[in-house]
C-alpha cells in the first residue's frame, strides 16, 4: 500500500513535472506566434501606408504628366505656328531675293550702258584734243587716255569717271578762253635749247628763242597727229611774240600787240 502511494506520487511529481514544461513551451510559442502576428500587422500598415504614397505619388505624377502633356501640346501648336511664319517669311525672302537679283542685273546693265558712253564721249574729246596746241593737246590727250583705260580695265567706277570726264572737259573748255606763257626746251626743230612760249586759246601758239631773234610758229598737227612749226625770223615778228611774253609776264607795259596770226593762215593755204 504504502509502495503504491510511493508510486502514485512518484508518476504525479512526473506527470507535473511534463506538463509544467510543456506550458512553458507553449506560453514561449504563443508569446513566438504574438511577436510574428505583431511584425505581419506592422508589416501592413507598412504596406498599407507605402501604398497610400505610392497612390498620391501616381496622382501627382499623372497630374504633372497631364500638365506636361498639356505644355507640350501648346508648345507644339506654337512652334507649328512659328513653322508656319518662317515658311512664310522664307517664300517672302525667296521673292524679295528675286527682286533683288533682278533690279541688280538691271542696274549692272544700266551701269555697262553708261560706261559705254562714257567711252564714247572720250572718244568725242579725242578729236579736238589732237587739234590743239602742243601746249595743251599733250595734256588733254593723256587724261583721256588714261580715263579710257580705266573705264575699259573697270578699275573706276562710273561716278568716279563721270566726275574725270567732266574735269577733263572743263579743263579742254579753260584751254580755249585762257593765255598760256612759259619758258621750256623748244618743241620746234628749228630753235636748239630752252624757248619762250605764247599760247592764246587753242587757236594760235609760238616760240621764240631767249634773244627774241629766231621764232617758230604752230601751224596745226600733221595726220599722225605731231605738231608743225613754221619758223620765222622776221625782227618784227620775233619782237611781237617776245614783247606779247613779257607784257603777259608783267615784265612790261600793256600795249596792243600784233601777233603774226596771218602768218600760220598762209602756211596752212600754202599747204
Amino acid at each position: 500500500m504504502i509502495r503504491l502511494a510511493i508510486l502514485i506520487a512518484a508518476c504525479f511529481c512526473c506527470i507535473s513535472s511534463v506538463s509544467a514544461a510543456e506550458g512553458e513551451e507553449i506560453d514561449n510559442e504563443i508569446l513566438r506566434i504574438k511577436k510574428e502576428l505583431a511584425q505581419v500587422r506592422q508589416e501592413r500598415e507598412k504596406t498599407r501606408e507605402d501604398a497610400l504614397k505610392d497612390k498620391k505619388d501616381f496622382a501627382e505624377y499623372a497630374q504633372r504628366f497631364a500638365a506636361r502633356k498639356a505644355s507640350l501640346a501648346g508648345e507644339t501648336d506654337s512652334i507649328l505656328r512659328a513653322g508656319r511664319v518662317l515658311e512664310a517669311s522664307a517664300d517672302s525672302l525667296a521673292a524679295l531675293t528675286s527682286s533683288l537679283d533682278i533690279q541688280k542685273k538691271q542696274y549692272e546693265l544700266l551701269q555697262e550702258r553708261f560706261r559705254d558712253r562714257l567711252l564714247a564721249a572720250c572718244g568725242r574729246l579725242i578729236f579736238p584734243a589732237k587739234k590743239f596746241p602742243p601746249a595743251i593737246s599733250k595734256q588733254s590727250l593723256g587724261a583721256l587716255s588714261f580715263l579710257l583705260s580705266d573705264c575699259k580695265t573697270k578699275k573706276v567706277d562710273n561716278v568716279e569717271a563721270l566726275r574725270r570726264l567732266v574735269q577733263i572737259a572743263q579743263n579742254m573748255e579753260e584751254y580755249s578762253l585762257s593765255i598760256q606763257t612759259g619758258q621750256e626746251t623748244s618743241p620746234a626743230p628749228s630753235i636748239r635749247g630752252s624757248a619762250l612760249m605764247l599760247r592764246i586759246g587753242t587757236v594760235f601758239e609760238a616760240v621764240v628763242d631767249e634773244d627774241g631773234k629766231t621764232g617758230a610758229l604752230w601751224i596745226g598737227n600733221d595726220t599722225s597727229g605731231q605738231p608743225q612749226w613754221s619758223p620765222f625770223t622776221e625782227a618784227t615778228n620775233c619782237a611781237a611774240v617776245f614783247k606779247a611774253i613779257s607784257i603777259r609776264d608783267s615784265k612790261a607795259l600793256p600795249e596792243f600787240i600784233t601777233l603774226p596770226y596771218t602768218l600760220a593762215r598762209r602756211t596752212e593755204v600754202k599747204r
